[in-house]
C-alpha cells in the first residue's frame, strides 16, 4: 500500500504489485542481448515490492537485475510510478526505452504516450552497484545495500488533459490563539493537455469545501501546459497540526469539462493531497512549533527488517510507530534516506515529527570533489522535497550525514545543497549531522547544528561528553554561532540481545542501558540542546564492507533488536523520555 488515503477518484490507477519475471545480470549483458525485447527463458518469479537479497541464493548480490510483467491500458497516455528502488532504473515498454533515472528512495514517475489501447509489455532494469567515488550512497555505508523494486509500482491512465503538478503554500495568522489560526493559501497548479481542446475548469476543494475555481483554455488538439495560480485564499479558524493534536485536511483538485452534447459536466482528472497547518521557526536558540518551544525526543530509524529488507509492510510500519510512541518519543530521524510515503502518512496522522535526508553518508574529500556527486546530490534533494513537501510531520531537511566537513570540498557541496533546499522550501529549517564538530567548517550554513559522537563507545569514556559540550559551545561562540540550537543527532552503544554481564561490559544490554541513562540525562538537562536522536531504534544489517567490524554483521545499537524485541535500554529510555517535557 503506497498511501493511506484515496488520492484519485476519477483518474484510473492500477496497482502492478505481485509476481514479476526476474533475472539477475551480473555480466551486464542484458542490454547487448536485448532482454527488453526478448526476456530470458530461464527467468524466475519474484514478488514486487521486495528486495532480491531476501531471495534464497541472492543475499550478497549487487548489480543489475531485470524485471518483466504485462499490463493493459484503455488510454494512450499513462504514467508508470516506481515508488522505491535502490540505485538506477531504466524502463522499457513494448521493447522501447521510455525513461531512466538515478536515485530511487524518492521514487520515479515515467510518462509514456502514444500507446494503443490493449496489452503491453513492461520491462525494468535496476542496478544497485556502488563505488567509492560518486554513487549515492557510496559502497561503504553502515546499512545493507538491498536491491530491487522495494515499494509499489502503479499504472496511471490519463485523459486528454490532466493535472501534472501542484503546490500548496500558506501563512498563518493568530498563532497565539490556542490550537487554531487563520490561514492564507497560495496554490499553484500545472495542467497539461495532450489533445484536449476548449474550456475546462480547475477546482480546488479543502475537505469538500470549494475554495476556488478557474477556467482553463486549451488550443485545438495541441499539446500544452497551462500554469494556474490561486492567491489570497482565506481559511479562518483552521485547526493546527502538532504532536498532541495532529489535525489534517484533504486538499483536492478536479479538472472538469462540460459535454457539448448533453451539457453534463465530465470530471477528466483529479488528485488529492493531505496537509496540516503548522509553523516551524528557529528563534533565540530554540526550535518553535506554532510559536511554542518544542524539544525533540527521538530515535534514528532505518526502514529495514531482515525478512523484508526495505520492503517493509504497512503492519510493521504501524508497529514501529506504536513502539516509538510508547517510548515517549515525539520525533524520528529517517536514517539515512527518504522513507516510504505510507510511513510519512502514518507520522502525519500519529503526530510524530520527522527529519528527512538524502542517502549521502560518510563522503571523504575525493568523493566530494567529484562533479557527479554534487549533481546527483542536488537532484536527490529536489526529488525528496517535491515528493514530500506537503507532509506536516517533516520539520527539518537533512543535507547529508557524516561527510568530511573539515574540507573545502564539503563547504562547496554543503553551500550548494543549502541554497537549493532553501530555494525549494523556505518554511523548514535545515541541518546536517556532523561527525567532526570541533573542526567543522560548514556549521554557519545551517539553522540547526547536529552532532554525531560516540564518547564512551568508539573513543574515550561517556563522561567525556560533558567536557566536549563545553568546548563545542565555546567554538560556536567564537564563530558567532552561539544562537544556533544544538541537536545531538547520534549517540549510543551497541548491545547484543540477551547479553548481560556483572561487569557491564560493552555489547551487554546493561552497559547500553547505563550509557543511555547517563547521556540522556546530560542532554535533557542542557537548555541549549533542543533535541536528541538515539542511535538507534532497531538493529539492522550492515553492508558487506563493514560486516567484519560488526557482530552478527549487524549494527547492534538498536534499543530493540531487528525483530523489535526490547532490550534493557528501551525501558531506561522510556522512563527518561516520558518524564521529560516536550
Amino acid at each position: 500500500m503506497n498511501r493511506l488515503y484515496q488520492r484519485h477518484k476519477h483518474r484510473k490507477v492500477t496497482n502492478l504489485d505481485g509476481f514479476w519475471q526476474f533475472k539477475t545480470d551480473p555480466g551486464q549483458v542484458g542490454e547487448k542481448e536485448k532482454w527488453y525485447q526478448d526476456f530470458p527463458k530461464d527467468s524466475q518469479l519474484i514478488l514486487v515490492p521486495g528486495c532480491w537479497n531476501n531471495e534464497l541464493g541472492l543475499y550478497h548480490y549487487e548489480g543489475a537485475a531485470w524485471y518483466r510483467r504485462e499490463f493493459e491500458t484503455e488510454k494512450s497516455e499513462i504514467i508508470l510510478v516506481f515508488h522505491g528502488f535502490y540505485g538506477s532504473i531504466k524502463v522499457y515498454v513494448d521493447g522501447k526505452e521510455v525513461g531512466s533515472h538515478y536515485g530511487g528512495f524518492a521514487g520515479y514517475q515515467c510518462l509514456v504516450d502514444g500507446l494503443a489501447p490493449g496489452g503491453h509489455s513492461l520491462v525494468v532494469v535496476t542496478d544497485n552497484t556502488h563505488n567509492d567515488t560518486n554513487t549515492i550512497p557510496l559502497s561503504r555505508v553502515d546499512w545493507f545495500h538491498y536491491g530491487g523494486l522495494f515499494r509499489s509500482v502503479e499504472l496511471m491512465e490519463l485523459d486528454a488533459a490532466w493535472i501534472k503538478d501542484y503546490r500548496i503554500d500558506y501563512t498563518l495568522d493568530g498563532l497565539d490563539t490556542p490550537n487554531q489560526a487563520a490561514a492564507a493559501l497560495e496554490i499553484n497548479v500545472t495542467v497539461q493537455s495532450f489533445s484536449a481542446s476548449g474550456t475546462h475548469e480547475l477546482r480546488v476543494y479543502l475537505d469538500d469545501r470549494l475554495l476556488a475555481a478557474q477556467p482553463v483554455e486549451f488550443g485545438t488538439g495541441s499539446s500544452s501546459e497551462v500554469p494556474l495560480r490561486f492567491a489570497g485564499l482565506s481559511v479562518p479558524g483552521v485547526k493546527l497540526w502538532e504532536p498532541g493534536d495532529p489535525n489534517l485536511y484533504l486538499a483536492r483538485f478536479e479538472l472538469a469539462k462540460a459535454s457539448a452534447e448533453s451539457g453534463i459536466e465530465d470530471v477528466v482528472d483529479d488528485i488529492a493531497e493531505r496537509i496540516g497547518f503548522r509553523a516551524i521557526t528557529v528563534r533565540h536558540g530554540q526550535l518553535l512549533l506554532n510559536n511554542k518551544v518544542i524539544r525533540l525526543k527521538g530515535v534514528n530509524r532505518h526502514e529495514e527488517h531482515p525478512d523484508w529488507g526495505f520492503a517493509v509492510p504497512l503492519k510493521l510500519m504501524k508497529k514501529d510507530i506504536d513502539i516509538i510512541k510508547n517510548l515517549g518519543c515525539n520525533a524520528v530521524r529517517g536514517s539515512h534516506y527518504p522513507n516510504s510515503p505510507a510511513f510519512l502518512d502514518l507520522l502525519d496522522q500519529e503526530g510524530i515529527l520527522f527529519w528527512e535526508e538524502i542517502p549521502m553518508w560518510g563522503f571523504p574529500e575525493h568523493a566530494l570533489e567529484d562533479p557527479l556527486t554534487l549533481e546527483r546530490g542536488l537532484s536527490m534533494h529536489e526529488q525528496m522535497i517535491k515528493r514530500d513537501y506537503h507532509h506536516p510531520s517533516i520539520i527539518v531537511w537533512g543535507l547529508h550525514n557524516e561527510i568530511d566537513t573539515r574540507t573545502q570540498a564539503a563547504y562547496k557541496v554543503t553551500k550548494a545543497f543549502a541554497e537549493t533546499v532553501r530555494r525549494l522550501d523556505a518554511t523548514r529549517p535545515i541541518t546536517y549531522a556532523t561527525m567532526h564538530p570541533l573542526e567543522d567548517t560548514c556549521l554557519s550554513l545551517v539553522d540547526l547544528i547536529s552532532i554525531n559522537k560516540y564518547f564512551g563507545w568508539y573513543q574515550g569514556k561517556m563522561e567525556d561528553w560533558q567536557e566536549f559540550l563545553h568546548t563545542f559551545k565555546a567554538k560556536l561562540e567564537k564563530e558567532g554561532l552561539s544562537g544556533r540550537p544544538i541537536i545531538v543527532s547520534e549517540f549510543g552503544a551497541g548491545a547484543l540481545y540477551g547479553e548481560n554481564t556483572f561487569e557491564e561490559q560493552k555489547w551487554s544490554e546493561n552497559f547500553q542501558a547505563k550509557y543511555l541513562d547517563y547521556t540522556l540525562k546530560l542532554f535533557l538537562n542542557d537548555p541549549e540542546v533542543v533535541g536528541t536522536y538515539i542511535w538507534q531504534y532497531c538493529d539492522i544489517r550492515t553492508a558487506r564492507e563493514l560486516e567484519l567490524s560488526r557482530p552478527r554483521s549487524f549494527n547492534n545499537k538498536g534499543i530493540v533488536d531487528e525483530y523489535r524485541k526490547p532490550k534493557q535500554a528501551y525501558w531506561t529510555v522510556r522512563k527518561l523520555y516520558t518524564e521529560a517535557q516536550s
